[in-house]
This record gives C-alpha cells, sequence and structure tokens, in this order.
C-alpha cells in the first residue's frame, strides 16, 4: 500500500521564525508581528518539548490510539504530515525522544505527570481538526510559530481557539487563577490543579504572576468556569492587593492633605 501524502493547503505563505525573545516583565512572547496582538503565548515550542506534553506521542505517526479519520489498516504508516523534520533541529537538541516520538501515550512524560485532554479520535470527532493539520493544535502553533501562514482563516480560528483557552478571559486560565485563589497558593504553585497546568502546557501557556495579579480581580468578582463565585468569598487580600490598596490610601491622604480631594 503506498504512503498517504500529507495535505498541502493551498495559499501559504512563509514569514521568519519567531525569535523566542520575551517580555521579561509578563513572561509572554514577543508579539508575532502579522497577528493580533493578543495572541501572547508564553511558551516556545522547544520549551513545551523539553516540559513534557501530549504523553509523548505527538510527533510519532502512530503515536497513541488511532483516531477516526486515518484507521491503521487504511493508514499502517500512521497520519501523514506528522513528522519533525519541517521544523529547526535544534528545537529537538538534547531533548529526549520519549518525550516526543513515544509509540504508547505515558502520563509520566507530561511535566505535571497526569494525563491531560482527548486523544486523536476526540479531537477529530469534536470537529476540531484540520486537515493540514492533522495532530491539531500544537501542530499549527508549531508551524505558526516557525512562520507558516495559512490564507482562508485557519490561523485566525487556532489564535481564537487559544484565546478562548488562554486569553485574559480565557476560560482555563481563569480557572486556574481561581482555583489558586481558592486554595490560597501562589500562582506557580504545582500543587495546584496539575490537569489544567498541563492543558495549559499544551496551548503553549503557563501562568505568569502578571496574569496572575490581573486575572485575580475579575475572577474574584465574576468567578470562573468551573469555579462558582460563592466559592471565592471571603478570600483574603493578598499581599500584592494588601499594598495595592495601602498606596491608593496614602495617595488620597496627600490629595486631601493638599485639598485636591
Amino acid at each position: 500500500m503506498p504512503a498517504a501524502l500529507p495535505v498541502t493547503p493551498s495559499g501559504v505563505r512563509h514569514v521568519a521564525c519567531h525569535s523566542g525573545a520575551k517580555d521579561l516583565a509578563t513572561g509572554k512572547l514577543k508579539c508575532f508581528r502579522d497577528a493580533p496582538s493578543h495572541f501572547r503565548p508564553t511558551m516556545t515550542p522547544r520549551e513545551m518539548l523539553l516540559a513534557g506534553m501530549h504523553g509523548g506521542i505527538y510527533f510519532n505517526p502512530k503515536g497513541g490510539k488511532p483516531g477516526v479519520k486515518f484507521p491503521r489498516n487504511k493508514y499502517p504508516n500512521g497520519i501523514p504530515g506528522v513528522t519533525i523534520d519541517e521544523f529547526p533541529q535544534e528545537w529537538f537538541v538534547g531533548v529526549p525522544k520519549e518525550l516526543f516520538l513515544s509509540r504508547r501515550y505515558s502520563s509520566s512524560h507530561n511535566k505535571h505527570g497526569v494525563k491531560s485532554g482527548l486523544d486523536q479520535a476526540g479531537w477529530e470527532s469534536s470537529g476540531w481538526i484540520n486537515e493540514c493539520d492533522p495532530r491539531g493544535w500544537t501542530q499549527w502553533y508549531f508551524r505558526f510559530y516557525a512562520g507558516r501562514r495559512l490564507a482562508g482563516g485557519e490561523d485566525e480560528r487556532q489564535i481564537a481557539r487559544w484565546n478562548g483557552v488562554c486569553g485574559d478571559k480565557g476560560r482555563w486560565k481563569q480557572n486556574l487563577i481561581a482555583k489558586c485563589l481558592r486554595d490560597g497558593k501562589s500562582y506557580d504553585d504545582q500543587t495546584v490543579s496539575p490537569v489544567v497546568r498541563q492543558t495549559l502546557l499544551h496551548w503553549a501557556y503557563e501562568l505568569q504572576e502578571a496574569d496572575f495579579r490581573s486575572g485575580a480581580k475579575r475572577v474574584k468578582s465574576h468567578g470562573a468556569s468551573y469555579v462558582p463565585r460563592d466559592q471565592l468569598s471571603g478570600i483574603p487580600l493578598s499581599e500584592y492587593e494588601k499594598q495595592r490598596d495601602a498606596t491608593k490610601a496614602r495617595n488620597q491622604r496627600k490629595l486631601e492633605e493638599l485639598g485636591l480631594a
């Protein structure tokens, strides 16, 4: 049986690979020049690989359980178009192969040691997969980061999906912020919801202090996905919030002393 060829999308253009530079104040990648300014992942492809993602199977075309679109009896070589050969080899230098070429999914290959997300069949059945990126969002992101640009709205769709997960009001980012607040833990306490942290990692995002601070106020007021607001009532102010409120009070007193308030 001849090997199946990967789908080659039409209207493809290429720009320079992202440099990997980050904003030190926020921990986010510098803006992609031709993407919306709100699309600010915090992880490069190499950082995702080194951390451990998708149970170690992601770039093995036969890795994990077979999906619906590419059954093994018709695709004995696995999913066409799943390879590391198209990417800069320096991304993979020093990364253990079991973290991206494993045949079987293992939670031990994930940074947080837990299973997170659906399998290939689940992704396909949910309608999230575009045939040009048969492995899904992470494959799209690696290619976008490397400089591939697609016509027809696919890049915009994938960025919108990211925004719904990790953006300012992204449901899973807000969920993690809420759980940190509810449990009285630091934003980077790895014991707080490792499954959500692993999910966010699959979307090139790790919660940063700046995002935690900016998101905490909204979460306290409105709650978050799967964490109702009543679970957050009575949460004491963080040290940051105490300092912020004290500064506001001092400034108000100065204005009153000057007769300006």
